[in-house]
């Protein structure tokens, strides 16, 4: 099959997210024929300006499916595809990967379900909370984790290469602090209030290291010198840094979002920060709760199972892309 993948081309000029390509490289590697089409633009103008290209790709190319990422882009290509016929009468398969998570009250839930009732071909969600949220039987399928590059590692080596001291106590946060919804400030606020309780027990502070623009590699070596890796977001859908995270034996503490529960339960050393009450982008009433998950983390003082529990739920990236051809071969 030839399979057109169409995602934001944001992360730079006309490069898409990592966790994109590496599934476009794996079913590459599984014997698809693939090609890219990287949208460059922000907001619903921004996104509609690459209209004319698309199509033209899409004519030129003629691909089987076209698989786009996140809701906007299934939007660009369903446009683009809307008179698009190829010299033998078909026309391609718009299939769409629901990143993120899509509360009622959300108008994306809306519009989302519409283009999945009578628009699209075919779509997947990456976690059992996202496919309950919409209420559709979609199926599910996480992205998966590149354990060639995300694998465990001396943490002496680790720390030497990204220049952590031996004897003081790291925490990752791999994501941009500009992004609001990553939750940056609640990181900052529960670190703040750890290391002043630590202070009154006399025990080292801990160092709380923002980790983006930075490559996979460089991503991996920095997750394998950390006490822990920390994720606050408000939402997510399948966050790729917990698998990462998990596929290094990092300890690691999270937020209730997204697949992360689906994923961590069981797994010592690891902690899902809840409490129904609260909604985390309340940072106040989240900080003693993340500030006392942290604590935990460092007392465990150990790597974690992660990776035997990644090739237990079949996570490697390989896996996911058989499980994606699948999907394909129904559509085609």
């Amino acid at each position: 099959m030839k399979i057109l993948f169409v995602a934001s081309g944001n992360k730079a000029v006309g490069q898409v997210n990592s966790f994109v390509r590496s599934q476009y490289d794996s079913l590459a590697k599984a014997g698809e024929q693939m090609l890219l089409f990287p949208v460059v633009g922000h907001g619903l103008k921004g996104y509609m300006s690459n209209l004319k290209a698309l199509r033209q790709t899409i004519q030129k190319e003629e691909p089987d499916i076209i698989h786009a990422h996140y809701s906007t882009c299934g939007l660009l290509a369903s446009i683009a595809c809307c008179v698009v016929r190829y010299k033998n009468g078909n026309r391609p398969k718009v299939f769409v990967s629901l990143l993120g998570s899509f509360p009622k009250h959300n108008f994306k839930y809306r519009y989302v379900r519409f283009f999945i009732k009578h628009i699209w071909d075919g779509a997947l969600v990456k976690s059992e909370r996202t496919r309950s949220q919409l209420g559709l039987p979609l199926p599910v399928v996480p992205n998966g984790v590149n354990t060639n590059i995300f694998h465990p590692m001396e943490m002496s080596k680790a720390r030497e290469k990204v220049g952590f001291e031996t004897d003081k106590r790291y925490i990752v946060w791999c994501s941009n602090p500009s992004r609001p919804e990553k939750n940056w400030l609640l990181a900052e606020k529960a670190v703040d209030r750890l290391n002043a309780q630590r202070q009154e027990k006399n025990e080292k502070p801990v160092i709380l290291v923002p980790v983006y623009d930075h490559t996979p590699e460089q991503v991996a070596t920095y997750i394998n010198a950390a006490d822990c890796m920390l994720l606050t977001s408000d939402t997510e859908g399948s966050p790729n840094v917990i698998k990462e995270a998990m596929a290094c034996n990092c300890p690691i503490v999270t937020t209730d979002v997204g697949d992360v529960r689906e994923r961590l339960t069981g797994l010592e050393g690891s902690y899902i920060v809840e409490d129904n009450n609260i909604r985390f982008s309340e940072i106040d009433k989240a900080v003693p709760l993340v500030a006392e998950s942290l604590q935990q983390a460092l007392a465990f003082a150990k790597r974690t199972k992660g990776k035997e529990r990644i090739e237990k739920d079949g996570l490697q990236i390989a896996a996911i892309a058989r499980r994606i051809i699948q999907i394909y071969q129904q559509l085609c």
